[in-house]
C-alpha cells in the first residue's frame, strides 16, 4: 500500500492534512471528535511515512498465552512411570486415564471409574484423554491400550486406528475386558494398563485387581479378621467426563440395537 510513489503518497497526506484542518476551522466538530480524528490523522501519517506494515503491527502486539488443559492427578502419575520407557511420547500430552467398570442391568448400564477393581465386577474398560499439539493432530493414529497381570503376562490387548483431532480427543476401546465371566483363571494382585499413540508410550496406569467376595469370605480368619486387608478406591464415587459417559452410553446402545 503506497509504495509505488513516494510523491504520490506525499501530494495524498498533504491533500488529507487539507481537508482536516479545514473541518475543525469551521468549528463544528466538537472538540473531543477533533483531537480523536488529529490522532488518528497523524497515525496514519506515522504509518504510510514509515511504510510499516499493519500487520507487522498487528503481530507485534502482545497476546495473551493460551492455556493449555491441565492433567489430572491420575495422569501425571502414569506419565510418571511412562517417563523411563524408551518408546515414551512427550509430545501428545496425557490429560486422564483409568479404567471404567460397566455392568449391564435390566435398568440399564451401570457405570463408575474404578481403580480397585474386584474379581466380582463385571469387566472393565480402559480409557485415556489426550491433548494433541496443531502440528500433528488431525491424522489417523493407531492406538493400542494394554492390560497386563501382576506378572506382566498380557490379558487385554485393543488397537486400531483412530482420527485426533488437534486439541482434546478422548480414546476408548470398543469392548470391555470381561472379569467375573472371564474365561481365564483371573489372580488377584497389581496390575497395570498401558495406553501408546502410534508405538510411543503415554502412561503406565497402576490398578488393583482384590479377591472375590466368597474367596475373601474364605480368608477370614476365626476370630472375622481378614488376613489380608482388601482395599477399596476412593475415587470410585468421581463422576466420568460428561462427554466420555455420553460415548460410553451411545455404544451401549448401539450393541443392544444390534
Amino acid at each position: 500500500m503506497f509504495q509505488h510513489s513516494s510523491r504520490g503518497t506525499a501530494v495524498w497526506l498533504v491533500i488529507v492534512g487539507l481537508a482536516l484542518a479545514l473541518t475543525l476551522i469551521t468549528g463544528e466538530v466538537p472538540a473531543a471528535a477533533a483531537a480523536l480524528l488529529m490522532a488518528g490523522y497523524l497515525a496514519l501519517a506515522y504509518v504510510v511515512t514509515r511504510r510499516v506494515q499493519v500487520g507487522s503491527i498487528i503481530e507485534s502486539l502482545p497476546r495473551s498465552p493460551v492455556r493449555r488443559p491441565e492433567m489430572s492427578e491420575v495422569a501425571r502419575e502414569a506419565v510418571g512411570r511412562a517417563s523411563s520407557h524408551p518408546r515414551f511420547d512427550p509430545l501428545v500430552r496425557l490429560l486422564d486415564v483409568g479404567l471404567i467398570v460397566d455392568e449391564h442391568r435390566p435398568d440399564g448400564v451401570s457405570l463408575r471409574r474404578g481403580r480397585f477393581i474386584s474379581l466380582d465386577d463385571d469387566g472393565i474398560r480402559p480409557f485415556a484423554i489426550v491433548d494433541v499439539p496443531e502440528g500433528i493432530g488431525d491424522r489417523m493414529a493407531r492406538i493400542r491400550f494394554e492390560i497386563r497381570d501382576e506378572n506382566g503376562k498380557p490379558r487385554y490387548i485393543y488397537e486400531d486406528d483412530k482420527w485426533l483431532n488437534a486439541g482434546e480427543n478422548i480414546l476408548l476401546p470398543d469392548y470391555r475386558f470381561p472379569i467375573s465371566s472371564n474365561e481365564t483363571a483371573l489372580d488377584a494382585g497389581t496390575w497395570i494398563m498401558r495406553v501408546q499413540v502410534d508405538g510411543g508410550m503415554l502412561g503406565i496406569h497402576n490398578f488393583n485387581l482384590s479377591p472375590s467376595l466368597s474367596e475373601r469370605r474364605r480368608q477370614l480368619s476365626p476370630d472375622g479378621e481378614l488376613r489380608e486387608r482388601v482395599w477399596r478406591s476412593e475415587d470410585e464415587d468421581i463422576s466420568l467426563p460428561l462427554s466420555l459417559e455420553e460415548l460410553l452410553r451411545q455404544q451401549s446402545q448401539q450393541h443392544r440395537v444390534r
